[in-house]
């Protein structure tokens, strides 16, 4: 009776390890990108908004090649050099796929610090901070690290932006043949010198 058992799981065994299956139907599945950045076009957004409504007087400091020069500024002209700002928008999914986030504490500052860097080296947008005040929330600065070329010229900006007082654009120019310039730009509209 045992060898009749062991003989049926064995033919039972054999037949079912021996059929051919067809093969599962692989469907690929896209699963939607569900991390946040910080939202730094609102951010910009809401800045903006405060100079505007609270009519600050706004006043730029130029210094270019060892030159000050300063004047003061009407609210398009400071919303048009906002523009290197507001046109640094990571969360737009084509972009947002080329950096990466970490998030840390700083001690030193007493701030959270979002950090976004490239994933490909030669991305025009080399590095943006946001420093959140570490009891509030609220964003303290923001500094952005770009560089890109226009034809022989590599073009090298490090901004800030102090949140409802001030921000600067600072920027380098080299081209091949060794020429160099700097420019510091910083505007303000609500911060004591």
């Amino acid at each position: 009776m045992k060898i009749i058992y062991l003989l049926f799981s064995f033919v039972l065994f054999l037949v079912c390890g021996c059929t051919t299956r067809k093969p599962e139907k692989i469907t690929a599945t896209f699963l939607s990108d569900t991390s946040k950045f910080f939202p730094l076009p609102s951010f910009f957004k809401e800045q903006i908004q405060y100079v505007e409504l609270r009519s600050f007087p706004l006043y730029k400091i130029t210094m270019k090649d060892g030159i000050r020069d300063s004047s003061s500024l009407s609210f398009n002209q400071f919303k048009m050099l906002t523009g290197f700002f507001t046109s640094r928008d990571l969360s737009v999914p084509e972009i947002k796929i080329m950096y990466k986030e970490s998030v840390f504490q700083d001690l030193s500052t007493g701030s959270i610090t979002f950090n976004y860097q490239p994933t490909n080296k030669g991305a025009e947008l080399q590095n943006i901070d946001v420093l959140l005040n570490e009891a509030t929330n609220q964003v303290k600065r923001v500094f952005i690290r770009a560089v890109y070329s226009k034809g022989d010229t590599t073009i090298t900006e490090q901004c800030n932006w102090k949140a409802n007082k001030s921000f600067q654009i600072n920027r380098s120019i080299t081209t091949i043949s060794g020429y160099t310039s700097t420019e510091l730009n910083y505007i303000n509209w609500n911060e004591k010198p």
